[in-house]
């Protein structure tokens, strides 16, 4: 006690000799220290806290929060997440699981399957761990499929079999629930079928099954024999669509033209392999490969006389002397080698060719009386009908002509003229295009309807509206521009400075001053107090300059000795 009442003396005697802006400092400091030690007692003292459910969205993260402030359980709230002490975090998750307010992204997935894995687990446990993953990433991208709110899928892959043992093909089902409890799409089941099958080696389309949840049925996969029916009605709807939009284009001249294209398609889908040996000389090289030649010659013995103790030979002088038989042979063996040439094709025709293109056209009347109207002789500005007798002859004019115009395109399709047929015929015309056949297009109503019919035909009025809606934002930027670059009066300096303003003449007056009978209080000061005043102001210049020395001084003065 005795060596704290000596510490805290000395510290008294040390803080005298300092300044009241030291002080200060150090009880800065002080203060500073005992902050710090105090948040490191908060950090040292609390528990550590693991996250509990790593990865999930928000309002998931909100709602195990709220779980937990009901259940009084302690946590905690970092960086959007909930952190629950270890030893609780398998119960808190049991708690969850219970109330079925666990998220779908907490089970085991690709990315956080590294986390599941230890170098102690088994290789078994490890594919077990892989397959789980496999699934629930092909239950979450199957989920985000169009109108499918929920999916789960189950693979079984079976181990590879021993030797003897029959081999088993892995087989796998999904269970597939949609948002508004309609029944899947055939496209919708094809496409997940095919998903599965693609992310599991070994696995084909047809060992997957789609279970409809929402309706309660099973669903398989098309094959490709099944798909051609399909293939059928969409590469025919395809061609007749082409077709129908180059003749419109073509007969956009007759307003209310009527186009309808049929089209006959061949769907089936042929590989062609064709191998052949090619000939000499156009693929085909015989190259000599070994050469051999053998010649051979033998002469032949003269010929003797009789045997006996005769002479064997006999003495003619005319005759000379003879040889037998010479035989002479030559054999020659050539060795080729053949490098026969090949010529592999391999055709595949994927299918689709229209094989009959049929077009019908309904040509209004209208066409032909406006025709009419234009001929020799006739007002096209008239309201005059004509008969059919006098309508026949350029009804059958031109529906040659357009036939005719026609035709070339549409054997163009099939490349055959007898696959192809053209149906020319005139039509009554359509309700609206009475009024401006009928009409006068002199008249108000007949201007009108015309030209704003030809507004909404010809889309002038989305261009109109797109124009104005242009132009008034450059006139807005235009009145933007003026108003930021005009120039601002700023206050001279006089006005800022308060300054009255200078008079123009002698005559002109500032103001009026009244006058007043008040006396001033006056304040009668002896020499001491002016004295005792200047000290004062001496005292408080020397303390405001020099603190340290205005110290010394007062120290000086109140200890004398």
């Amino acid at each position: 006690m005795k060596r704290l009442e000596q510490a805290l003396k000395r510290i008294q005697e040390q803080l005298k000799g300092l300044s009241a802006s030291q002080k200060l400092l150090i009880a800065s400091l002080s203060v500073i220290l005992l902050m710090t030690l105090f948040l490191v007692s908060q950090y040292a003292g609390s528990k550590t806290m693991v996250p509990l459910l790593p990865g999930a969205p928000p309002e998931q993260q909100q709602s195990a929060q709220e779980f937990l402030q009901v259940s009084n359980i302690a946590h905690r709230m970092r960086n959007g997440e909930v952190y629950v002490p270890p030893e609780r975090k398998h119960s808190v998750l049991a708690m969850l699981s219970e109330r079925g307010a666990l998220p779908d992204d907490t089970t085991v997935l690709f990315n956080n399957l590294i986390e599941k894995q230890s170098w102690t687990m088994p290789e078994s446990q490890r594919r077990q761990l892989h397959t789980i993953a496999l699934q629930n990433e092909l239950a979450r991208v199957i989920s985000n499929f169009r109108n499918v709110r929920s999916a789960m899928v189950v693979i079984d892959a079976p181990e590879r079999p021993g030797l003897g043992a029959a081999a088993r093909l892995p087989t796998a089902s999904a269970t597939v629930f949609t948002e508004d409890g309609s029944p899947l799409s055939q496209s919708t089941v094809d496409a997940i079928a095919h998903l599965i099958a693609g992310a599991k080696a070994g696995l084909d389309p047809s060992r997957v099954r789609v279970i409809d949840g929402s309706t309660n049925q099973q669903r398989r996969a098309r094959s490709e024999e099944d798909a051609v029916s399909g293939a059928y009605i969409e590469y025919a709807a395809r061609i007749e669509k082409r077709y129908r939009d180059k003749l419109l284009d073509m007969l956009s001249y007759i307003e209310g033209v009527v186009v309808a294209v049929t089209a006959h398609v061949d769907v089936k889908r042929s590989t062609t392999n064709t191998s052949k040996v090619l000939a000499a000389g156009e693929g085909t090289q015989v190259l000599p490969e070994r050469e051999s030649e053998q010649e051979r010659t033998e002469n032949g013995a003269s010929r003797g006389a009789e045997p006996g103790v005769r002479s064997n030979t006999g003495l003619d002088i005319a005759s000379g002397q003879t040889t037998g038989e010479r035989l002479h042979e030559t054999v020659s063996e050539t060795t080729n080698r053949i490098l026969p040439g090949t010529q592999v094709e391999h055709v595949v025709d994927p299918g689709g060719a229209p094989t009959r293109v049929n077009a019908t056209i309904n040509v209004p009347r209208s066409y032909f009386v406006r025709l009419w109207r234009q001929g020799p002789g006739k007002d096209a500005a008239s309201d005059e009908e004509p008969d059919e007798a006098a309508l026949e002859p350029i009804v059958t004019q031109e529906i040659a002509r357009i036939k005719a115009s026609v035709e070339p395109i549409v054997a163009a399709a099939t490349g055959d003229d007898a696959s192809s047929e053209v149906v020319v015929s005139m039509a009554p015309d359509p309700p609206y295009l009475l009024t401006g056949v009928k009409g006068s297009p002199g008249t108000p109503a007949g201007s009108v309807g015309g030209g704003v019919g030809g507004l909404l035909a010809g889309g002038w009025l989305k261009t109109t509206g797109l124009g104005a809606l242009a132009l008034v934002s450059v006139g807005l930027m235009a009145l933007s521009l003026r108003k930021a670059t005009q120039k601002i009066e700023l206050p001279t300096p006089e006005d800022l400075v308060g300054l009255p303003p200078a008079l123009r003449t002698e005559a002109q007056l500032v103001g009026e001053v009244d006058e007043t009978d008040e006396a001033l209080a006056g304040l009668e000061l002896s020499d001491e107090d002016v004295e005792t005043r200047k000290k004062l102001e001496q005292v408080q210049e020397l303390v405001n300059e020099s603190p340290q020395e205005a110290a010394t001084l007062l120290r000086a003065w109140m200890h004398p000795d």
